[in-house]
């Protein structure tokens, strides 16, 4: 080489070395660049019931906020597509609205003559500017990292709606009610035809992932998009008007099940919260139940929540007459929690040292199952946030609605129950895709021991907010 060199000038030469390094530099990045993941294929989508994924395996799309190519669903898409088809209204109820892109198509909706109505959770009516030195100064780990958050959005979208003068309600706006446990929706109806039902709240972080960590997805969750049903969209433009006149928890009218035809399939929508005294057959847990009775293959269930007792025993039931494939994820947040039915399915207890036990039963299983565990997830993300379930792998149980005592009588949910061989499908690779990335089984509870007699547990004895709320001290 350095013959050859020898023979050309010395400014060639300089030039000559630049640009070997750059082709040497070139080789090496694609050398050393990860090969593209590759999509799995779609599966069919029944047109009348369109279901999506942000963590969808099959898909992909360009992150619209941290700008680079990922797989998923762009759950955020969806509803901006509908909104910019509406004519005549538009109705968003949902416990957070910060995605400054929906805010953006909903002012344009307004301005094009849209009649544009928004309803969220008191907690979240705040513009960033609003909230108090006092109020961060309490807020929890998980409430100060959404408002730090919330600093880098491109936009304020709550400022852009009341800019655009939207009228924005809460769950204390008329004062009928002092609120919900949460006004814990997450729906749009498109000119009284179009409905859709999601289990993420509209922000960055539960859609899409977190500014801070580009490694983050979003929170596992999933969407439900029926268009062109005037029946089903009615039936949840009753349910938002009655909390736009102020009628929130118990005090909206007695209402029971709804089923409807939808494509190939139906579905029936239940709302929360119920009375207390209300027979639990009725109840949003209690219908859960009764679809669990029927089950005679299979249930697999992941949930962000799962704390009721009457569903517990209803699994541990079918069990043991033969329904042999059950398997349950819940977020890691909750999974170990004293209250939750973790410790039923796996037949044992919590270990309580010294303290005495005096709120929480456990209901070991007569005959316990190993397959139930938390998802891993990027740190940032949740394990997992949606509320469904897939049942003999026909059935869909899907919505807002943890399944929990404050999701069955204090907040506002949506239960949505699909029955639908097109759709199911969808839901079970996602329930693979998570159950693919769990751990499982007994030694995710290293603290346990056996249970004597009815097992006691103490509650946390605390005061909760936000997505910790989302459960409360009553879900023991």
């Amino acid at each position: 080489m350095k013959l050859l060199t020898y023979f050309i000038p010395s400014h060639k030469r300089k030039f000559l070395f630049i640009l070997l390094l750059f082709i040497g530099g070139f080789v090496l990045v694609n050398i050393l660049k990860p090969t593209p993941e590759k999509l799995l294929k779609p599966l069919p989508q029944d047109p009348a019931v369109q279901v999506y994924f942000n963590q969808n395996q099959a898909s992909s799309y360009e992150d619209p906020y941290r700008h680079f190519n990922r797989k998923g669903d762009n759950l955020e898409q969806q509803i901006i597509n509908n909104i910019n088809q509406a004519h005549l209204t538009v109705d968003v109820a949902v416990m957070q609205l910060r995605l400054t892109l929906v805010a953006e198509a909903l002012k344009s909706a307004h301005q094009r003559g849209v009649k544009v109505r928004v309803l969220i959770d008191n907690n979240y009516n705040k513009t960033i500017t609003d909230y108090t030195k006092e109020e961060i100064a309490r807020m929890n780990k998980h409430d100060l990292q959404a408002y730090e958050e919330l600093k880098r959005y491109p936009a304020d979208a709550l400022a852009m709606l009341r800019e655009s003068g939207i009228e924005i309600k809460d769950d204390t706006s008329d004062g009928t009610t002092k609120g919900s446990g949460l006004m814990h929706h997450k729906f749009v109806v498109v000119d009284g035809k179009t409905t859709i039902i999601s289990s993420a709240n509209f922000t960055i972080s539960d859609m899409h992932g977190h500014f801070d960590h580009f490694e983050t997805r979003g929170n596992p969750n999933n969407m439900v998009v029926i268009p062109d049903n005037v029946q089903l969209a009615k039936t949840f433009t009753d349910e938002f008007s009655y909390m736009w006149q102020g009628l929130f928890k118990s005090h909206k009218p007695e209402r029971h099940p709804v089923t409807i035809p939808v494509g190939s399939g139906t579905i029936t929508v239940n709302f929360s919260p119920a009375h207390r005294n209300e027979d639990m057959a009725f109840t949003s847990n209690g219908i859960i139940s009764s679809y669990m009775q029927q089950a005679k293959k299979s249930v697999h269930m992941a949930l962000f929540v799962y704390t009721d007792q009457n569903i517990s025993d209803t699994l541990s039931s079918i069990h043991d007459q033969g329904v042999e494939d059950i398997k349950v994820l819940i977020d890691p947040d909750f999974f170990g929690k004293p209250y939750s039915k973790t410790y039923d399915a796996m037949g044992v207890c919590p270990y309580s040292g010294k303290k005495k036990n005096q709120l929480s039963k456990v209901h070991p299983w007569k005959h316990p199952i190993t397959t139930v565990g938390f998802p891993i997830s990027p740190i940032g993300d949740r394990g997992v946030h949606s509320k469904m379930a897939i049942l003999d792998g026909v059935l869909v149980i899907t919505g807002s609605h943890n399944w929990s005592n404050s999701g069955n009588y204090s907040n506002d949910e949506t239960l949505a129950f699909i029955q639908n061989s097109i759709v199911a499908p969808h839901y079970e690779r996602e329930f693979s895709r998570l159950y693919g990335t769990a751990k499982v089984g007994l030694q995710t509870l290293p603290h346990t021991q056996k249970c004597q007699g009815n097992f006691l547990l103490n509650a946390p004895q605390k005061n909760t907010t936000s997505t910790e709320s989302e459960i409360l001290p009553s879900d023991n």
